[in-house]
């Protein structure tokens, strides 16, 4: 197994090995065993949110916390990116005041492609577009597995993704991820939601019953109305009563399943109140976890030994003498 990424854009950066080995670490973590740091190292952690977020940057802040970090929160629309100082200065800028790791969150998808080759500081993708959020899958992982009493137990598991698919980061994520691990994935939800080309390994369904006579959970996407046109909008108007989740919906199958959710939730339209207060709503065990997911992850990359981040800005080819005197 390679060291563990220095730039962690998406689920296909970490090999198998990586990801077992974060979620071993994260029931250490969470049974109370100590971090471990570099010696004689303070870390700092910067958190650079280009969009709105409460869940992933909260959960990151209380990482840092409980690992023993400082906590940077960079604001971004104050800062002299707004004076036309591009993004690789900025992350340049933070390596060169002794920040260690900066996540970030844009509304941008592939962002972070622009620094794989020449990384400018140790980077973990909050969430980008409607490309990647791979700490969010993880915690998802972590917490169905826990759910089913371990990874083994998962395997031939199938879990329903249901609603605004085609544009969820976090969908695109898991369907990396899960299918790796033995659970068949199928995503549920209108036509005009669902990618054209299915990922290996992911079905379709055409319906919420379908969807929940199929699976043992489902995991439910808010509707992204800030990605919507106005024609994607005017479709939305019955979508309550075809793909919004009840106990209804689960009486007619004589079964109940655990119900996840990336939260934000919108009660009311993608699932009722009754199940938010129940216990089949793993959302609270959700957050919960990703606080040990992401101090795993966190540690892990600040361990990877990679030394050579932001070292090729100071390599300037041929002589320096030689180029002034030829000019």
């Amino acid at each position: 197994m390679s060291a563990f990424p220095s730039i962690l854009e998406g689920i296909k950066d970490l090999e198998l090995g990586h990801i077992k080995a974060l979620l071993r670490r994260t029931n250490d973590l969470k049974s109370g065993q100590p971090p471990r740091l570099p010696l004689q190292k303070t870390l700092a952690v910067a958190t650079s949110f280009l969009e709105n977020s409460t869940r992933t940057k909260l959960s990151f802040a209380m990482a840092i916390m409980r690992i023993g970090g400082y906590h940077i929160d960079f604001h971004a629309e104050s800062s002299s990116l707004k004076k036309g100082e591009s993004l690789e200065q900025t992350l340049l800028t933070l390596k060169y005041q002794g920040v260690d790791i900066c996540i970030i969150r844009t509304n941008e998808s592939h962002l972070l492609d622009q620094f794989r080759e020449y990384p400018p500081i140790k980077i973990i993708n909050g969430g980008d577009g409607i490309n990647q959020h791979p700490t969010q899958a993880l915690l998802d992982l972590y917490t169905l597995q826990d759910h089913f009493g371990g990874l083994k137990n998962i395997k031939g598991k199938t879990i329903s993704i249901v609603g605004d698919c085609i544009h969820s980061r976090v969908t695109h994520s898991l369907t990396d991820l899960l299918p790796q691990f033995g659970v068949n994935v199928l995503l549920c939800g209108p036509d005009f939601f669902i990618p054209e080309e299915m990922p290996a390994g992911v079905n379709r369904v055409t319906s919420l019953d379908e969807a929940i006579e199929q699976s043992d959970a489902i995991y439910l996407l808010r509707v992204q109305t800030e990605r919507h046109d106005k024609s994607i909008s005017d479709k939305l108007k019955n979508y309550q009563q075809e793909w919004g989740l009840t106990f209804d919906r689960f009486r007619k199958h004589s079964k109940v399943l655990p119900v996840f959710h990336p939260g934000p939730a919108n009660i009311g339209i993608e699932v009722e109140q009754d199940i938010v207060n129940s216990e089949i709503w793993m959302a609270h065990k959700q957050v919960q976890n990703s606080v040990f997911v992401r101090m795993a992850i966190i540690e892990a990359m600040i361990n990877n030994e990679d030394h050579h981040i932001g070292s090729q800005y100071k390599k300037i080819p041929g002589d320096i003498s030689e180029r002034i005197r030829n000019t």
